[in-house]
């Protein structure tokens, strides 16, 4: 039996059903229960810190996937997303210790690399996360990779890029990447410089899939990290042109200075909006794009969608959703 934290998440759903679908027995954890599930998945509903339930939840498990964190802190606030990505990450690995779980499976993130000029960016690589999010991570790795080895757990860390695809609720993702929208104006994507910078994508089914291959390399996946993220990772600019084109889409491309970007956040900040964040100014002016042939290496595993697929994708679906 394999636990699933935060099963209700796009990258939740296709980890289930694609585990599901390989034939495994999957129980799911998160804060409420989804409308469906898939047949034979059996599903309690709690949260992080009530460990009763997440005992109950462990209970005849061998392989913990812990997906559930919080990646913006609006409406729970800061210091509330720091302990469910740090302190709830601790709580979930002792409850695995307690019920004689010694697999698991934890979720990071690219966001753990920061700003940095390297690419492609390899699992040894500078960690100096520049997000929020991406301090919680670094820091709840450290912490998981400390008390599994005190307590003999085989731990395994993915580091995905940004995953998304249709239904995709990330508002920071679709205002950057997807649709043009920018300050009252909805007709306007705002590009940084001359649009030279590379972010990579990952679709919910292909990070599915590489969960899946690591959970059967077996021993071969402990104590190891792995970058997994598409290939063929073009200019945002390229996207951007691209996109426009192939989905019709009706905007101006307006080039804008960090200076004005930060400035705009500044300004913005008070009114607790989803757009010209920390995490929307890391997509616009810098470049994530990990190495990902460890996992290549090991498993086989390849992504099958590339960024304009994934992002072609997404606009026809919000498109449709918002007519």
């Amino acid at each position: 039996m394999i636990l699933i934290t935060g099963s209700n998440s796009l990258l939740g759903k296709a980890v289930v059903e694609n585990f599901v679908h390989s034939g495994e027995k999957v129980r799911c954890y998160d804060m409420y229960k989804p409308e469906s599930l898939p047949e034979g998945v059996e599903f309690i509903q709690g949260d992080l810190f009530t460990f009763k339930k997440l005992l109950a939840a462990c209970k005849g498990c061998d392989t913990i996937i812990h997906l559930m964190d919080k990646s913006r802190a609006q409406k729970t606030g800061r210091r509330k997303m720091k302990k469910i990505n740090t302190a709830g990450a601790l709580n979930v690995m002792i409850a695995a210790k307690r019920s004689k779980i010694n697999r698991f499976i934890f979720l990071s993130s690219y966001a753990v690399y920061g700003k940095t000029e390297s690419f492609p960016l390899k699992e040894e690589d500078r960690k100096k996360p520049y997000t929020a999010y991406g301090k919680d991570k670094w820091k709840a790795e450290q912490i998981c990779t400390a008390y599994a080895k005190k307590n003999n757990i085989n731990l395994t860390i993915m580091r995905p890029s940004v995953v998304t695809g249709p239904q995709v609720k990330n508002s920071a993702i679709l205002i950057t990447l997807y649709m043009a929208m920018g300050l009252g104006n909805d007709n306007v994507m705002y590009m940084s410089g001359n649009g030279d910078t590379h972010f990579q994508l990952l679709a919910p089914g292909d990070a599915a899939d590489a969960f899946l291959k690591i959970y059967k390399a077996g021993n071969k996946a402990f104590g190891q990290i792995f970058n997994i993220g598409s290939d063929n990772v073009p200019t945002q600019m390229e996207q951007i042109v691209k996109i426009k084109e192939k989905c019709k889409l009706d905007f101006a491309i307006r080039h804008i200075t960090p200076l004005k970007a930060k400035l705009f956040s500044f300004l913005i900040m008070p009114s607790n909006v989803n757009y010209f964040t920390r995490e929307h100014l890391l997509f616009i002016f810098h470049s994530v794009y990990l190495d990902c042939d460890k996992i290549k290496g090991l498993t086989g595993w390849h992504p099958k969608k590339d960024n304009l697929e994934i992002m072609t994708e997404t606009v026809e679906w919000y498109k449709n959703k918002v007519k």
